[in-house]
């Protein structure tokens, strides 16, 4: 299956979500990852650290709101086992909001449950989400683009004397991404630069000068690290 770290444009978040009162923001905005990855991929299958990553909290604090989630009916979880041991969890929308008060009750949107567990949301609710999320689509179909992978993997591959190369489909999505969120080749060779200068001649660190670690979530705030001061030998 083929990796997927959230949206990158929008995040699609159901009026009866934004505004249940009895919810946290990190739960509304969790429940958006979901209903994205959902829309995008047909299944849920990220995992509990990735997910506190990608929301910049602790993994009690998404345990908590997954339990809040499921509480009051936005979300189903299910364990999938192999004999008496769990092998992934399954996360499905919820029906409906089963809070009775005045202005509170939600329909989301209908939802097929399939035997593996996965979903399948409304045409209409799947298009907006996928054209939202179109970088993970055009990545995934091949579709062709002209985002500048082979620019940069050079300049990387100069830098560090690796051999990346730009037809790989992850390093593709990352880079894709990064240009959705409207950073430039020079971005990337700025972030190159500033983490080859920090971390080459360091052996702990070296080997993460690789586009999964430079391109991936952190990309802007290593953009806005400054350039490290090399040492008078």
């Amino acid at each position: 299956m083929a990796e997927y770290e959230g949206a990158n444009l929008f995040l699609n978040i159901p009026i009866g979500v934004a505004h249940d009162d009895r919810l946290k923001d990190k739960d509304k905005l969790l429940y958006g990852e979901i209903y994205a990855m959902l829309n995008v991929t047909d299944s849920f299958f990220m995992s509990n650290s990735k997910l506190a990553e990608r929301l910049n909290c602790s993994e009690p604090t998404i345990k908590r709101s997954l339990a809040r989630l499921e509480e009051y009916g936005f979300i189903q979880r299910n364990n999938v086992y192999e004999g008496k041991q769990i092998i992934r969890r399954n996360i499905s929308l919820g029906g409906f909001n089963s809070d009775t008060r005045v202005g509170s009750t939600m329909t989301l949107p209908p939802v097929h449950e399939r035997s593996e567990g996965s979903v399948i949301s409304d045409l209409d609710n799947r298009t907006i989400n996928r054209a939202s999320n179109r970088a993970e689509e055009d990545i995934l179909s091949g579709k062709p683009d002209h985002a500048p992978y082979q620019e940069i993997l050079d300049y990387l591959n100069s830098k560090v004397g690796t051999s990346y190369r730009a037809s790989s489909k992850a390093t593709q999505r990352l880079i894709k991404a990064r240009s959705n969120e409207g950073f430039e080749v020079e971005d990337f060779k700025k972030v190159i630069d500033i983490k080859v200068a920090a971390w080459k001649n360091d052996p702990k660190m070296s080997q993460y000068l690789r586009p999964a670690t430079l391109f991936g979530t952190k990309f802007e705030s290593y953009l806005n690290e400054p350039m490290p001061i090399m040492d008078q030998q």
